[in-house]
């Protein structure tokens, strides 16, 4: 199944393509800007590179955060319009369980951590292999760094915006039990996002593309999305 990938949650446009168990592009552009035309420009030029159209195209991916709440919108709106202009299924993720992907091959559990933007806010999750799934472990966390830290008890692998912004902060707090993340990427990338989407749309599991909406986390409301993914809308498809 050929699925195009985008996350804009972050300070990158992340884009893919795969094509079954194939990936056919995965690039991240800067985003200083988060401008729709910046990203649609960024999507045209990787399916130029993998010489598709929008018309081979068979499903779509968004990042839906947490992250930057400006970025997402422009990400989730651009991936609904593509979905709705070709009649293509739409498959939304938490852009944490994308970050936690980049570390699937490390036995250890996995938190990404992303930065809120404000104060010493955090967006975690804390994710573990399931025989080669990784499964997300209770709540989604909403709070401060220093409240997350005193939560882990194990050595975990963290990674993501968070990390960089407290990572002395993190090795003082946890010292051993921060596992290794130095080679992984800390970044969502869009060919993971086209690579778990294409897994759920075999299924039949898809979003709605009118109601989807960005992954909007505050300390008051995490507990409303514990089982935001397990609400797919499943179904036939305009064009099968």
């Amino acid at each position: 199944m050929k699925v195009l990938g985008i996350d804009t949650s972050g300070y990158a446009n992340a884009v893919g393509v795969v094509d079954g168990n194939r990936t056919l592009a995965d690039y991240n552009f800067e985003a200083r800007t988060d401008s729709l035309e910046k990203i649609v420009a960024n999507i045209d030029f990787v399916l130029k590179e993998v010489g598709f159209t929008l018309k081979d195209i068979e499903g779509f991916a968004v990042g839906l955060g947490a992250g930057s709440w400006t970025g997402i919108r422009v990400g989730v709106t651009v991936a609904k319009m593509l979905a709705f202009s070709t009649g293509r299924p739409l498959a939304g993720l938490s852009t944490l369980e994308l970050l936690a992907d980049n570390a699937r091959d490390v036995a250890l559990p996995i938190c990404p951590v992303v930065y809120a933007g404000t104060g010493d806010m955090v967006y975690a999750a804390l994710y573990r292999d399931n025989d080669g799934v990784l499964v997300r472990e209770g709540e989604y966390y909403v709070g401060d760094i220093q409240g997350l830290l005193s939560t882990v008890r194990e050595t975990t692998v963290l990674l993501g915006s968070g990390v960089d912004r407290y990572r002395d902060l993190i090795k003082q707090t946890l010292g051993s039990l921060s596992g290794n993340a130095e080679d992984i990427e800390d970044i969502p990338s869009g060919a993971t996002a086209a690579r778990l989407a294409a897994i759920r749309l075999e299924q039949g599991q898809f979003d709605d593309i009118m109601s989807l909406q960005p992954l909007y986390l505050k300390e008051s409301t995490a507990r409303a999305f514990v089982n935001k993914y397990h609400n797919k809308v499943s179904g036939k498809v305009k064009g099968e």
